[in-house]
């Protein structure tokens, strides 16, 4: 399960649910949601709530320890996700482009402050329900 600290857990879900077209799998409580992702549960968890559960503070530094990423099957799909994403509420980070490394990827800054990456791989085989395989190690 990966978790993000959001300040504002509505507009977050808001983003991610009317945004994106995700669907919402479990709200317990205002402060939580949970979505069913492949492999996996993404969750929104308020900071406040949080910081109240562990007894701790959480840090307020977003971007510098953990990105997401979403990978589109075309490069087409990039730039449509990135408007999308924008539509949504997001911030943008970097417009879509060539990579380095070769594929095609833009950044935009979502409700809650994350990093939420739009990317095509050319070399990951992306599957019709979303999931990706990478090649065979070298």
């Amino acid at each position: 399960m990966t978790t993000l600290v959001v300040d504002d857990v509505s507009e977050a879900r808001r983003f991610f649910e009317d945004g994106l077209g995700w669907q919402v799998n479990a709200a317990p409580s205002p402060e939580v949601v949970f979505f069913q992702v492949l492999g996996g549960v993404f969750a929104l968890y308020g900071r406040q709530a949080l910081e109240q559960e562990i007894g701790r503070d959480v840090t307020g530094d977003r971007t510098g320890a953990v990105t997401l990423a979403w990978n589109t099957a075309t490069a087409d799909e990039v730039d449509t996700a990135f408007q999308e994403a924008l539509a949504a509420g997001a911030k943008p980070v970097k417009q879509p482009e060539k990579a380095f490394w070769g594929g095609y990827s833009s950044y935009v800054e979502i409700p809650g402050g994350h990093l939420l990456e739009i990317a095509h791989n050319p070399f990951w085989t992306l599957g019709p329900d979303g999931s990706v395989t990478l090649p065979p190690a070298q």
